[in-house]
C-alpha cells in the first residue's frame, strides 16, 4: 500500500498539515516498504539521485530528528491474488510495490517480475517471495526500449495473468499498449500506474493524469 508523503517547504522545519490551509505541505506519493505495527515503525525508501524534487531534496539532506507527515494509506491497484498467474512491472521507483504485492501471491501462482534500474548497483535485494522469478534490466547495459524485454517475457503467459505496471509515464503507455494490442492480453486485468514523468515535477503529472489518466 502507499502513502502520502507531506513535505515541509524550503526553510521550514514541519510541514503544514493543513491541506486546505495556507501554504499546506507538499505531497508525494511513495509506496511502503515495511510497517511495524509493534514499535509504530514506517519504512520508506527514497531515490535520491535520479532527479531533482522537493522529496529527492529532502530526502538527501535529511537527519534524525527531521518532520514529515504522513497520511493514508491508499487503496492497492492489485487486488486479486487468487489467480493462477502473476507478472509485475516496475522501475526503481516502483520496486516496493512489485516486492511489496510478491509478498501477497500465493506460491501455487506463477510469479515473474521485471523490474528495471539504471545500473546494476542499483539491484537491491527482494525479501517478496521465494517464488518470485525476477528479472533485472539495467538500462545502461540494454539498448532496447523496456516494452521488448516485457514483450520476450510476457510472451508464453497465460493471457488472462494479473498484470502490475509501475512506471515512467511514457514508458508505461508503450508497455500497456504492447501487452494489449500485440499480446492481447486482458484489459480488466492490467493494472497500470504512471510514477513519474520525464521532464515534468509531480505536482504538473498528477494534474496530467486526472485530465488524460494513464
Amino acid at each position: 500500500m502507499h502513502v502520502k508523503v507531506l513535505l515541509p517547504h524550503p526553510g521550514n522545519a514541519r510541514p503544514n498539515l493543513e491541506i486546505n490551509g495556507e501554504n499546506p505541505a507538499l505531497k508525494r506519493s511513495y509506496t511502503i516498504r515495511e510497517f511495524d505495527d509493534v514499535k509504530k515503525q514506517l519504512v520508506i525508501d527514497f531515490v535520491i539521485d535520479r532527479h531533482r524534487g522537493p522529496a529527492t531534496d529532502w530526502a538527501a539532506q535529511a537527519k534524525v530528528g527531521d518532520y514529515l507527515g504522513i497520511a493514508g494509506p491508499g487503496v492497492r491497484k492489485l487486488t486479486d491474488f487468487t489467480a493462477d498467474s502473476y507478472l509485475l512491472i516496475g522501475d526503481i521507483t516502483a520496486v516496493n510495490a512489485v516486492n511489496g504485492y510478491a509478498k501477497f501471491i500465493p506460491a501455487n501462482a506463477e510469479l515473474r517480475a521485471l523490474i528495471t534500474v539504471p545500473t546494476r548497483d542499483d539491484i537491491i535485494e527482494m525479501d517478496g517471495a521465494e517464488h518470485l522469478q525476477i528479472t533485472w534490466r539495467i538500462e545502461d547495459e540494454i539498448p532496447t526500449e523496456i516494452a521488448e524485454s516485457v514483450r520476450r517475457i510476457a510472451a508464453d503467459m497465460p493471457r488472462d495473468s494479473q498484470i502490475t505496471i509501475g512506471l515512467e509515464a511514457r514508458e508505461l503507455r508503450a508497455v500497456k499498449s504492447m501487452l494489449l494490442e500485440e499480446l492481447e492480453f486482458n484489459r480488466l486485468h492490467i493494472h497500470a500506474n504512471g510514477y513519474w514523468k520525464k521532464g515534468i515535477d509531480g505536482d504538473r503529472f498528477n494534474m496530467d493524469k486526472k485530465r488524460n489518466p494513464l
